[in-house]
């Protein structure tokens, strides 16, 4: 098909304000996702859980990872303080991310919260990626704390290829504790 090419005035007025209307509903559009994503951030948490905003952070894997070389990445002792982001950075997310609604009955004491991976570094998470960094209470029933057991129990299990790596991450990705009470056992009431 031939290509047409505009060559009267009018056709190019025309055509330019197609454009800037069509970079006017594209605006439109990013405004009302980001305000419809800030609503979203309102209500994170409930006592019963700290499981995290999937709308805000989904969860993201580290991509230098994988299945063939986790005895040269994760299973090294000491592997995750090499790619564990500075506190500075983590503190700083933090701050911003309490600060815009994510956190718990609009409780913003940072020293309330750790910083913390959903898919965590022990499986490959994404070290700095705020898609995988979320303020997790500490002061609730199902806290970090118990989250961190999960994620070591998860971390062995890869390593010993008792469980995949792709596997132990999707654990993190959907409902860790589902995960618990299937790796760890039973939650605490």
């Amino acid at each position: 098909m031939p290509k047409v090419v505009l060559t009267s005035a009018w056709e190019k007025r025309i055509s330019r304000k197609l454009s800037k209307i069509s970079g006017l509903v594209t605006t439109g559009i990013v405004i009302a996702a980001t305000f419809g994503l800030a609503a979203c951030g309102a209500a994170t948490y409930s006592e019963s859980s700290g499981l995290p905003n999937k709308l805000l952070t989904p969860g993201a894997v580290n991509p230098a990872v994988n299945q063939n070389n986790i005895d040269q990445t994760i299973c090294v002792s000491g592997w995750t303080k090499t790619v564990r982001p500075p506190v500075t950075y983590t503190n700083a997310l933090k701050y911003k991310q309490l600060h815009e609604g994510y956190n718990l009955d609009g409780d913003t004491n940072m020293k309330d919260y750790e910083e913390d991976h959903i898919v965590p570094l022990e499986v490959a998470g994404n070290p700095s990626s705020p898609l995988n960094l979320f303020p997790e209470p500490r002061n609730i029933r199902l806290n970090s704390y118990l989250k961190d057991q999960l994620e070591n129990e998860i971390h062995l299990l890869v390593c010993r290829r008792q469980l995949s790596l792709k596997a132990g991450q999707a654990i993190f990705l959907t409902n860790w504790e589902d995960g618990y009470r299937k790796y760890v056992g039973k939650l605490p009431s």
